[in-house]
């Protein structure tokens, strides 16, 4: 049975999000925390290997952003190309789909950073289409922990890629300076933040002594190119074609 229903569909279409809770397998929630807890020691070792304690947006001990690297996660594909995912992509961008972009994003307990309003088509610098971002709670989300936020249209009135300004202490890129809240998904874990790349969203300091793990995948509708070239943006990989999925890797976990 499907679980992302007509009144999800319209919300995406209405507000750019929407909220699934426990949308996740206890297998496949499994997986993507083992998976995190890799690809950080592996991040590590790469700090170790360079003299540095800070790589791109990722500072050690305070946030992790680990991008593209979920086939060096054991089991990770099985998730990324799962029916879930899937049925995701079906509801918001169609029946066609490749994997643009995956990503880590962990806060360290009591020291985790936030990530200021910001569109996921704000990092790219040209005109594309949106594409769809799941974001995949880890661990149970609450405002204490720094969950996502994200801001629905009607609130913001923008429904299209906006300039964003790059912030030289953390390497943020932030495009949206007034004083909306935004919605907080406080979820547990297992559950999902759907929403467009054309959405902004945000999530706050980790303050409790735990750390909150979330995982993101991103799907476009066709592959995205650096504009008059053929060089591709990211990954591109098939995932779904005429709304089947085509890619090799099983959706169950094993």
């Amino acid at each position: 049975m499907s679980i992302i229903t007509d009144a999800h569909r319209q919300q995406y279409v209405d507000e750019g999000y929407f909220i699934v809770e426990k949308a996740i397998s206890d297998e496949h929630l499994q997986i993507l925390r083992e998976s995190c807890d890799y690809l950080i020691d592996v991040m590590h070792q790469e700090m170790d290997r360079q003299g540095t304690d800070h790589l791109h947006i990722s500072h050690r001990g305070k946030r992790y952003h680990i991008a593209k690297q979920y086939e060096q996660a054991p089991r990770l594909s099985q998730y990324v190309f799962s029916e879930l995912m899937a049925e995701v992509c079906r509801a918001t961008i169609g029946p066609e789909a490749f994997l643009f972009y995956d990503q880590y994003v962990a806060k360290a307990a009591e020291q985790g950073i936030s990530f200021s309003w910001h569109q996921d088509s704000g990092y790219l610098d040209f005109t594309h289409d949106p594409y769809v971002t799941v974001w995949a709670a880890v661990d149970d989300m609450t405002e204490e922990n720094g969950t996502a936020y994200v801001l629905p249209y009607s609130k913001v009135g923008i429904r299209t890629r906006v300039e964003h300004i790059r912030q030289p202490d953390t390497g943020d890129k932030v495009g949206y300076f007034g004083s909306e809240l935004g919605v907080p998904g406080i979820v547990p874990a297992g559950s999902l933040i759907v929403f467009s790349s054309y959405t902004f969203h945000r999530s706050g300091a980790n303050t409790t002594d735990k750390m909150r793990r979330a995982y993101v995948t991103q799907y476009s509708p066709h592959r995205i190119y650096r504009p008059g070239t053929e060089d591709l943006m990211h990954l591109g990989v098939p995932f779904l074609q005429g709304g089947k999925i085509v890619s090799p890797v099983s959706s169950s976990p094993q």
